[in-house]
């Protein structure tokens, strides 16, 4: 037979034999594409991508940067000298820039910006496959969730709102009254920082489903909800910079052997899977035919169309998202009182003449706390200092792009909001990084105004703007007033008062006080206005 002629092999086979013979020229070829591929777009990032941008050396090489630093603990500080170093609008990433300017925020942020929210909040999901209020990024559905909610949120729906309120904060101060009360022969340490984060599930839960789940009346961790928490998002935080995690993620949740290990479900004996079952059962309650509505926060959610899969959602981003930050504006406003002697006099003569004079109910109501200029201002003060989150929360630059102070901005670029930075602004004069609440004060109106509208910003802008705001407010205007009307608080350790961390939000511990009852009673007071207890006859220096 004569030998075959190897042009008449089909193409696919003569490819194949190629391939073979030469197997490690071809990979060879291959891998240096990929090289001179990474190199090319190495440079042009470095080079040409976001140039005129400033910002750490190693930034725009990689999303590492961005990864260490928010691994740190201590994001909220870096981001803060990195806006101070390198300008109002900086380089963090190959794609990302970060700004601490809040008139370009509220330009962001405005009802119609065309920027719009970025990958980032995917990996904010509490399941992967369902958005939320705080992550859906389609600005449609977002706004029709927050018409859904608001009325919920803002409690125009919720009977006897303040007066729930009232409820949880008289006994959370009745059970430090009665069990952590120190006095000249003994000192009771009590960590305060866990005591408040149980306080605001308490609230919140309350709010939500018509009763506490408990954690004040336990004075523990139910069902280690917050460890469970404080142990899961500062790895979930990566999935915020390293978006193809996320699209792993939700292909790993679509099979259904490996979901029940990645997802928290009804069925889990501890963490946020039992709040969700907790959820679940009441939500199943509620909607069941023929259930009586309610005039709570679930209930108003009901009211609006949200169905039994959504308000489980939205229920549960409320415990994670609003429990937390509430707890770190109590937690670091407090130590900002009673760290500074001045301001914790001046505050504390304020309530006792109130209440010398009849003003103050027991507990306080919201429009006699919003009559006390210096407890506002403290307030203030105190989320100005320490805003709650400084997650990036990243906006996408419109396709046309945008220019900032002359420079333009390719569309598509990822811009990080700086929550700490904003709030150092120049508006506040020449000592932004000190607590000094008298700076709202001032007669200068006009002054006050701009102030308020940068503090502001810490709840958001426009169609973002954090519906829970108004509840949140109330909690702090009672709080304060009822621990420090009844109790002298100090600090443990002045030099080493609590551990704190910043994984976009903030995880409190050791925070150790010493409570002790005021020689001054100030607590009793009934709502018609009467008072059993003198005024403070010390009025300190009110400069």
């Amino acid at each position: 037979m004569p030998p075959r002629d190897p042009t008449s092999q089909p193409i696919v086979q003569q490819l194949f034999s190629l391939l073979r013979r030469h197997f490690l020229l071809v990979c060879s070829i291959c891998l240096l594409v990929l090289v001179v591929f990474h190199l090319l777009r190495v440079i042009y990032t470095r080079f040409f991508h976001l140039a005129h941008f400033r910002g750490p050396p190693w930034a725009p090489f990689s999303r590492f940067w961005i990864s260490r630093t928010i691994a740190s603990g201590d994001s909220a500080q870096i981001f803060v000298d990195v806006n101070k170093r390198y300008g109002r609008l900086a380089r963090i990433g190959p794609n990302h820039l970060i700004t601490d300017d809040p008139e370009f925020v509220r330009r962001i942020l405005a009802a119609r910006s065309h920027y719009v929210r970025g990958p980032w909040f995917d990996a904010i999901r509490i399941n992967p496959e369902e958005a939320n209020i705080v992550s859906e990024r389609d600005r449609g559905k977002h706004n029709h969730l927050r018409y859904q909610m608001s009325a919920g949120y803002a409690g125009k729906e919720i009977d006897g709102l303040e007066d729930v309120m009232n409820e949880r904060v008289a006994d959370f101060v009745d059970r430090i009254d009665r069990n952590w009360i120190s006095t000249a022969a003994k000192t009771k340490v009590f960590d305060i920082a866990n005591r408040i984060q149980f306080f605001a599930v308490d609230m919140i839960t309350h709010l939500c489903f018509g009763k506490p789940l408990g954690f004040v009346a336990s004075d523990s961790d139910v069902f280690n909800f917050l460890r469970t928490i404080e142990m899961q998002l500062p790895i979930v935080q990566h999935f915020s910079v390293f978006l193809e995690l996320n699209e792993l993620l939700l292909r790993a949740v679509r099979i259904p052997f490996l979901k029940k290990y990645i997802l928290p479900s009804a069925k889990d004996k501890s963490g946020i899977g039992v709040i969700m079952g907790i959820s679940r059962n009441v939500i199943d309650e509620r909607y069941a035919p023929g259930a009586k509505p309610k005039r709570d926060m679930l209930g108003s959610f009901m009211k609006h169309g949200l169905s039994a899969n959504e308000a489980e959602t939205e229920v549960s981003i409320s415990l994670v998202a609003g429990s937390d930050t509430t707890a770190t504006a109590i937690r670091a406003t407090l130590l900002s009182i009673i760290s500074n002697p001045r301001v914790y006099a001046r505050l504390q003569n304020e309530i006792d003449t109130a209440v010398a004079a009849g003003h103050l109910s027991s507990p306080i109501r919201d429009d006699e706390a919003r009559r006390l200029p210096y407890l506002q201002a403290c307030i203030k003060e105190g989320l100005r200092r320490f805003p709650p989150i400084t997650q990036l929360r990243e906006r996408v630059v419109p396709p046309e792009g945008d220019v900032y102070n002359g420079i333009h901005i390719p569309g598509g670029t990822f811009i990080g909001l700086n929550a700490w930075g904003l709030q150092l602004d120049a508006v506040y004069g020449d000592d932004p990084d000190v607590f000094r609440p008298e700076r709202w004060l001032t007669d200068d109106a006009d002054l006050v105004l701009r102030m308020t509208q940068v503090l502001e910003l810490i709840f958001g802008h426009g169609t973002t703007k954090c519906l829970g705001a108004p509840i949140a407010l109330m909690n702090l205007n009672k709080i304060f007033v009822e621990l420090l009307r009844r109790f002298d608080i100090e600090t443990i350790d002045p030099l080493k008062p609590w551990k704190s961390t910043c994984y976009g939000i903030f995880f409190q511990h050791e925070f150790n006080v010493r409570i002790t009852r005021r020689e001054v009673a100030s607590c009793a007071t009934s709502d018609s206005g009467d008072t059993t207890s003198p005024p403070n006859p010390k009025s300190p220096d009110s400069s």
